[in-house]
């Protein structure tokens, strides 16, 4: 648009590219008025011809960061992709080891029942239990009661012996 406009003022203000006016027209042209129009235009257009390359730069490295990003984002899809596969995977087999380890698990736990429950009954067999002091005291008193029934019968029978014994050699 810039330069449309340039070329209509550079024509218009040029000498002998229009038609000669008739005499009596209103205005004039001012060529200094439109040398310096002409002017500000030209550094208007140089100024949008140095945005316009900037922002063609600008939109050229963003497009490239933009490409390189989606390029990474296209291989870190993939590498998750494939590591979600090979995860899914790792969970199925682990699920499959845990059913074989539980049911494992339960015939050691009926095996360690059955044990424990064997070595109470040895335990109850073997070891041998303290009686308390009163069952003892009762088996000792009882015990002495029997020493000395045996010690009243020996010494009968002791007198019974000599006096038999005695009689025997009088005769």
């Amino acid at each position: 648009g810039v330069q449309m406009a340039l070329k209509v003022l550079r024509d218009y203000y040029s000498e002998g590219s229009f038609l000669q006016q008739p005499a009596t027209s209103t205005h004039s042209k001012s060529s200094s008025a439109g040398g310096s129009i002409i002017s500000i235009l030209e550094v208007a257009e140089s100024d949008f011809s140095k945005m316009l390359t900037e922002v063609r730069e600008d939109e050229a490295e963003a497009q490239t960061k933009y490409d390189e990003m989606m390029e990474e984002n296209k291989l870190e899809t993939t590498t998750k992709s494939g590591g979600v596969k090979y995860k899914t995977q790792e969970i199925g087999q682990l699920e499959k080891a845990v059913a074989e380890n539980k049911d494992s698990r339960d015939g050691v736990s009926e095996e360690l029942d059955a044990v424990l429950e064997y070595l109470s009954k040895l335990n109850d067999q073997c070891i041998a239990k303290p009686e308390p002091y009163e069952e003892r005291k009762r088996r000792r008193e009882a015990e002495l009661e029997g020493l000395k029934n045996a010690l009243d019968i020996l010494e009968g029978e002791a007198i019974g012996f000599l006096s038999v014994k005695a009689v025997r050699r009088h005769t």
